[in-house]
């Protein structure tokens, strides 16, 4: 199961990469939906971008709690060796996708102009093809979109995290919802002019890129299920106790 998934989102990879390749503007096209007759996006100035703040300031909240909560367990000691790996696969997921790759390193060094900043939308930057190394943009800039990454990165986590315990009509709608959340938050970014649709893409791809190198090193063990027991044994076993140090 895990190997077809890594073979698709390869392929998806591929995919998305040839077609904003052979097709840069198509960012520019969808962008367009979003705009009036001026070339303004329209969202900006309504409660949509409250509902985006509101939709942020969550995501952190959230990404705040699991990173406290993963040191109180790691430092308290308390609970199993597989809630610890599972608090571990969180966090490390919300600081390598959205917080290393795509704000320290993609972000802050290809310099893609958002859209509101481009020409074709009223601004003075020029448009740049999605992973083109740019001067037109000097920080926090267009790609790839850091809370996409995040909304994509918690839903991603929480698939992974809660699958053993649904049945498959739970599974079903847990993965609707978690697919809604993630359209929900490209949707927002793009109607907003904050983002391409090629800065969507791959920072949702990015996020599945980790959380699956991830769950590889963290939850995947040599068992009839080929993962940890999210429900049983392991969540069951108490971690070893901390050495005590000798006089």
């Amino acid at each position: 199961m895990v190997w077809r998934l890594s073979i698709a989102l390869l392929i998806t990879l591929i995919v998305a990469q040839m077609i904003f390749a052979a097709w840069p503007g198509l960012d520019l096209l969808v962008s367009r939906l979003f705009v009036d007759g001026t070339g303004r996006f329209v969202a900006a100035q309504t409660v949509v971008a409250t509902a985006n703040d509101l939709l942020r300031e969550a995501m952190e909240m959230a990404t705040a709690a699991a990173l406290v909560f993963t040191m109180l367990l790691w430092a308290g000691r308390f609970g199993s060796h597989a809630a610890l790996r599972c608090a571990i696969f969180l966090s490390a997921n919300l600081v390598l996708a959205p917080g290393v790759i795509v704000n320290l390193l993609l972000k802050a060094h290809l310099g893609r102009a958002r859209p509101v900043q481009v020409t074709e939308f009223g601004g003075t930057a020029q448009f740049t093809p999605a992973w083109q190394i740019s001067d037109q943009c000097a920080r926090n800039c267009s790609f790839t979109s850091g809370e996409v990454s995040l909304a994509a990165t918690l839903a991603l986590c929480a698939v992974v995290l809660l699958w053993p315990r649904f049945t498959p009509g739970g599974r079903l709608a847990m993965l609707v919802t978690a697919i809604g959340f993630v359209l929900c938050s490209v949707l927002l970014r793009i109607a907003l002019g904050r983002h391409f649709l090629s800065d969507a893409v791959f920072s949702v791809l990015i996020s599945a890129c980790v959380a699956l190198g991830l769950y590889l090193v963290l939850l995947k063990k040599k068992t009839p299920q080929g993962r940890l027991d999210l429900r049983g044994a392991d969540l069951r076993t108490p971690r070893a106790p901390r050495p005590v140090a000798q006089a």
